[in-house]
């Protein structure tokens, strides 16, 4: 069984914060938020087609302290949540008080987990956190917000999604990436979710070269040894191109289970091989 998803379909991708971020990542630099919608303009969306969007992805720009701003939006994630969508929250390193004011409106959490300090502290700019926060704040989540649930095909999920970018830093694969499938293989997520990085205008990371894709290939062979209690889903952060479509069949033939927004050649090699696709019109971590 192969996911393929589109989460344009039935997903809004919305910015709590607009375009504004004070942490402004090297790789991301606030760029990625001119993407998605306001608060105003979700609300907006969701009134001119009622009953058509099933999700929100609850996003924005980082504080410096490196979290989302979502526990001073309380009263408008109330709003959305009492309108019967699923939420879907990117939240960075909340503390536990934070969490559980979040619990009772969430569907998901997807999770940047970090597991590398040269990462936090060059890449995020996080010169006071390491890799134990990550790692702390992820387990808290899972046992405060909870772990291992069942969709309507009986495929397992989890409240608490896990999110690692393969070569974060500049594009280089470096012993980081490896350290974090090594963690995430103690860990045992039951979903976890790979992104690679993409070269981005407008960030101090525009001219780093994407990874490598043999070096790719390693981490995800290592993933697909270790990670055998979890299922690998490849998400939507990562080159388009040629690059991808080397990348998704890479990635298939070492295991990973669903694709967002999956390459032609990709399609083309399930179809072949006969397995059951599943499409879906929402954020993978909602499944």
């Amino acid at each position: 069984m192969i996911f393929f998803f589109y989460p344009s379909g039935r997903t809004i991708a919305m910015s709590l914060t607009g375009t504004r971020c004070e942490l402004k990542c090297k790789h991301c630099n606030a760029q990625y938020l001119k993407g998605m919608l306001t608060k105003e303009q979700t609300l907006k969306l969701l009134q001119s087609k009622p009953g058509y969007y099933k999700s929100v992805l609850v996003s924005g720009g980082s504080t410096k302290e490196g979290k989302v701003p979502v526990v001073q939006n309380l009263r408008f994630i109330k709003k959305l949540y009492k309108s019967g969508l699923k939420l879907n929250f990117h939240t960075g390193l909340l503390d536990r008080d934070e969490i559980l004011k979040i619990k009772p409106f969430v569907s998901r959490v997807s999770f940047d987990f970090i597991y590398d300090d040269e990462v936090i502290k060059k890449v995020y700019g996080l010169l006071d956190k390491t890799k134990e926060d990550y790692e702390k704040t992820y387990l808290l989540m899972r046992r405060i917000i909870g772990g291992r649930i069942e969709n309507e095909e009986g495929y397992p999920s989890s409240r608490v999604v896990p999110h690692f970018t393969i070569g974060l830093n500049c594009g280089k694969i470096t012993k980081g990436d490896f350290d974090t499938i090594s963690e995430l293989a103690y860990l045992k997520p039951t979903l976890l979710v790979i992104d690679v990085f993409i070269p981005t205008r407008g960030t101090p990371f525009e001219n780093c070269p994407p990874p490598p894709l043999d070096g790719v290939k390693e981490v995800l062979d290592k993933a697909r040894r270790r990670l055998t209690r979890t299922t690998m889903f490849l998400g939507c952060m990562r080159p388009f191109g040629a690059y991808r479509e080397k990348l998704d069949l890479i990635a298939y033939e070492n295991g990973v289970k669903g694709f967002v927004k999956p390459s032609k050649p990709l399609i083309e090699k399930v179809k072949s091989s006969r397995e059951k696709i599943i499409i879906k019109e929402e954020c993978c971590a909602l499944i």
